[in-house]
């Protein structure tokens, strides 16, 4: 191995090629960067004291949670590195030839989109000036360096974690070190939060606003995860809440009330959220809270209701839909639900940021090892030793590596669609199978049937008179989960069915999966039976008789492909393939007869047209017993008004027209519904109908009646009742995301039931069982089970990777485990299946299994110099544990853990955090 005194002894060193190649790159890509912007840049040049005639060398690496506030403290951090340089032993002590001539460090502010860089010249002087996207060179403000600082400051919190996110030669410093640099930020904060949207939101959020956007995140993240949730109520919420001269802020007043719930606060959190309602009754996000904090209290109806109500006032988010099928999966409402996240919508993900790098011509890793001499992380350095877990072994042997990378390659478990999965799609795939948790999978597959057209309906519907949909039968008929729509809509209007329900409908392809028969493997107790496949033939509607529809919605604009969110495409059927030319023909007499019919409502009066509606019910639907949860939560609607002191529940800030469509504006509100046939038909709109969206109900009786302006809410909701005795099932067609979510969900259920199987056969016969995978499959195998909500299973996959090497991923999952997260899910695991209860995290035994992963996850960081001690997913574990235990407790029990005095520091910071910062059970 070849020494190189020219680089640092404790940080990460990326050579250049040609000096200032970095500063290069990093100019061309501003351009690219999209939200928060990649981590800062530091980059150094060293200079050979002695010998003149050797070339200067570049060198940089990448920092976050650098203090960015002035350009003192970066000038200071540049300087620090000069202490960092390798010594070279001589006669009379050490010396280094080698010194840093000038550093600049490069900081992206978000806000501006621009970059900042401070030049340093040691001896000399500091220059710091702004590097716009065209390359312009313009100088530095003090607004600017506020905004800088919380550009840097956001990027630490929201890239804190090593497995989340990483770049090559990535240091990590903690971003604030005792509370007067806190309160020093917090003042910067508020100063600049009304400028939060220009940051950019999360991927599961559409309209950005001054309250849900990467400020909002970051700020929640850096209190919440160390359970400090009142300081952040009290030091930033509570001041911006009730700042404006108009009274209080009803978006930042849901974030008090969520942080004064979290807080034990509940009662303080019940009086923002009411005060807050009388400003403004169809704040989206302040139902969503209160919706939440009623789901807790075990309310679903109420909850129900203004879950319900989020929806209306906010039918573009994702959240709210979300929301809505959870609390209908609590309910025990799973048709809802499932047609509930068939409406949600889906955004395209959008990646962070990362770091544009030329080509290095070498890099230096510098190891410590005083620390590493008994823990062997997986690398040919060390040795295996260590305390009371699983400890990971040493693994010397190169050709049994290459036959693990060859088998890897070829692993199906490794293949699996749905760790893929990110942003909507992910969380959408959770909602599924929170489902499948409570139902099963036959369960499911009979959901997806009765309220999803199959393949060889939708053939059967291009007959005239056999539709099972709602194409022609819903039209001009409001019908909603509690969502009002309007009554009538201009032909050049872009209905909701198009933005959330019909994505590519026009554009739809063969993508049905054909699942082909395999041998059903030995089946453990505990594994279940393998899951059945779902049949072609009930699966996807082909692409010709898709053509059907996209004649009879020939005005709608086609959505974007969901294959372009990331979504892969499933298998085809052959019987899709065989029958789409006979479909086709079958479906094109409808199609034009369907545009007639749209023709001749143009031309119809405001009488005829109404009457024509109220003729248009369907007669051929499905029935089915209601749901009594959805029973309750109609009359819970029509009752929430007169329970709430002074609050109108009617919003006279919404517009009186008829557009209702998935607005992308912060304030988008839908519009009153259509009445059933029932009800007492309002004024007539001249406007011309067209089909009305299908929102996740089940009976079409079930939206609420129509009101005028001046009628309150309250009334109008009365109306929302279905009629006893006829509920009815209107069949939806199914989005091809959720389609392919479905056939992953199978695929999971697949490969954890031939693990299952494998694993109960080998047992029986008293083979071994540790090397059967490779260290990948297992952590692969882990993530699966905590998908299927299996975290007893998980736990087993994560030891026995850790019996093969040492794995980051692995004990950070059991930390996880050992610390609660996972509590509740073992809870219905235990209700469900019948597995043993494990041990509580209030056990001495869980404690010490815990402190073992942080001993190991730390020494971990210091080794890939992550020096952050907050915030870091290990620190807010720690933190977790000493509300738990208490701070004397947890410290003690590791101080007999008998570490050295180097690893003992590492952990240590953490309870020092503790201390400095006063989390809960640092008292005691």
């Amino acid at each position: 191995m070849v020494v190189h005194n020219d680089c640092l002894q404790d940080v990460p060193d990326i050579f250049e090629t040609e000096i200032g190649e970095s500063l290069a790159t990093r100019t061309d890509g501003l351009g690219m960067i999209r939200e928060l912007g990649p981590p800062d840049l530091c980059h150094i040049v060293k200079t050979h004291s002695s010998n003149k005639n050797e070339p200067e060398i570049g060198s940089y690496h990448h920092v976050l949670g650098a203090d960015t506030s002035s350009s003192a403290s970066l000038a200071a951090y540049i300087n620090s590195l000069q202490y960092s340089l390798s010594d070279t032993p001589g006669w009379f002590g050490t010396s280094n030839s080698w010194k840093i001539s000038s550093g600049t460090y490069c900081s992206y502010n978000a806000f501006s989109n621009v970059d900042l860089r401070v030049q340093i010249k040691i001896p000399g002087g500091v220059d710091a000036y702004i590097v716009t996207v065209q390359g312009e060179r313009k100088e530095v403000s003090e607004d600017f360096w506020r905004e800088c600082h919380i550009s840097s400051f956001l990027r630490a919190i929201l890239h804190s974690d090593p497995q989340a996110y990483s770049a090559t030669g990535l240091r990590r410093v903690t971003p604030v070190r005792s509370p007067d640099e806190e309160a020093r930020l917090a003042d910067t904060l508020l100063r600049q939060f009304s400028a939060g949207w220009a940051l950019g939101s999360n991927a599961e959020t559409q309209a950005i606003s001054t309250a849900c956007n990467h400020l909002t995140d970051g700020l929640r993240r850096y209190f919440g995860g160390a359970g400090r949730f009142a300081d952040y109520a009290a030091d930033l919420l509570a001041p911006l809440t009730y700042a404006s001269h108009k009274g209080v802020d009803p978006e930042i007043a849901a974030l008090l009330a969520d942080a004064y719930i979290h807080c034990d606060e509940e009662v303080q959190a019940v009086r923002v959220m009411h005060q807050a309602l009388k400003a403004k009754p169809s704040c989206a996000p302040l139902l969503l809270v209160q919706a939440e904090f009623l789901r807790r209290k075990h309310q679903p109806v109420q909850a129900l209701a203004l879950a319900r109500m989020a929806v209306k006032y906010a039918p573009s988010e994702f959240h709210a839909w979300a929301k809505l099928a959870h609390i209908y999966t609590d309910s025990g409402d799973f048709h809802r639900a499932l047609l509930t996240l068939n409406a949600c919508p889906m955004y395209t993900y959008v990646g962070r940021d990362l770091p544009r790098v030329p080509a290095p011509r070498r890099i230096n890793y510098p190891l410590k090892s005083d620390i590493l001499a008994d823990y062997n992380l997986g690398e040919p350095y060390g040795a295996a030793g260590g305390n009371n877990a699983i400890r990971a072994s040493v693994d010397s042997d190169a050709p049994g590596r290459v036959e693990e990378m060859a088998q890897n390659e070829t692993s199906d478990i490794l293949r699996l669609s749905a760790p893929t999965l990110n942003g909507t799609f992910a969380a959408a795939y959770r909602l599924l199978a929170d489902i499948f948790g409570e139902v099963g999978w036959d369960e499911l597959l009979m959901l997806r049937s009765q309220v999803f057209v199959m393949e060889e309906e939708y053939r059967n519907s291009a007959v005239p008179g056999a539709a099972v949909d709602d194409e022609e039968d819903g039209e001009g008929e409001g019908e909603g989960g509690g969502v009002d729509e309007g009554q009538d809509r201009d032909e050049d209007e872009v209905p909701l069915a198009t933005l959330h329900q019909r994505a590519e409908i026009e554009g739809r392809t063969e993508t049905s999966a054909k699942v082909s028969a395999e041998k059903t493997p030995a089946t453990a107790p505990d594994a279940g039976p393998e899951p059945e496949a779902p049949a072609a033939a009930e699966h996807e509607v082909p692409a010709a008789a898709a053509a059907d529809a996209a004649a009879a919605t020939a005005t709608e604009p086609e959505a974007p492909a969901a294959a372009g969110h990331g979504i892969p495409a499933v298998a085809e059927p052959e019987t899709a393939a065989a029958s789409a030319e006979q479909t086709q023909q079958a479906a094109q007499p409808k199609g034009k007869k369907k545009n007639k019919k749209n023709k001749g409502k143009k031309a119809q009066s405001p009488v005829e047209g109404e009457k024509s509606q109220q003729q248009q019910q369907p007669e051929d639907e499905t029935k089915q017993p209601e749901e009594p949860a959805a029973r309750a939560a109609d009359s819970a609607i029509a009752t929430l008004g007169d329970k709430m002191d002074d609050v109108s529940l009617s919003d006279n800030e919404a517009p009186t027209d008829s557009k209702a469509t998935a607005s992308t504006e912060p304030e988008a509100e839908a519009q009153p519904e259509a009445q059933p046939a029932v009800a007492a038909a309002p004024e007539p709109d001249t406007t011309a109908q067209v089909a009305a969206p299908r929102i996740a109900v089940l009976e079409p009786t079930d939206a609420p009646a129509a009101a005028s302006s001046s009628t309150s809410n309250a009334q109008s909701l009365t109306a929302d009742a279905p009629r006893p005795g006829i509920p009815q099932v209107r069949k939806r067609l199914c989005e091809r995301w959720l389609d392919n979510l479905i056939m992953m969900l199978f695929e999971d259920l697949r490969a954890y039931t031939s693990w299952r199987s494998r694993l109960h056969n080998l047992r029986t016969t008293g083979q071994q069982v540790t090397y059967i995978f490779t260290q990948a499959e297992w952590e692969s195998l882990g993530e699966l089970s905590l998908r299927l909500h299996r975290p007893s299973d998980a736990k087993e996959a994560f030891e026995y990777a850790l019996a093969i090497r040492f794995s980051a991923k692995a004990w950070m999952r059991l930390l996880e485990i050992y610390t609660g997260k996972f509590a509740e899910m073992q809870k219905k695991e235990v209700a469900r299946y019948g597995v043993p209860v494990p041990m509580s995290v209030n056990s001495s035994e869980a404690l010490l299994l815990a402190l073992d992963a942080v001993v190991w996850l730390s020494v971990y960081n210091d080794r890939w110099y992550n020096n952050m001690v907050y915030p870091n997913p290990v620190c807010e574990h720690v933190v977790s544990l000493v509300r738990i235990h208490g701070l004397s407790k947890v410290r003690n029990s590791l101080v007999s853990m008998n570490l050295k005095p180097a690893v003992y520091n590492l952990v240590k910071g953490y309870f020092e955090f503790a201390e400095k910062f006063n989390v809960i059970g640092a008292q005691w």
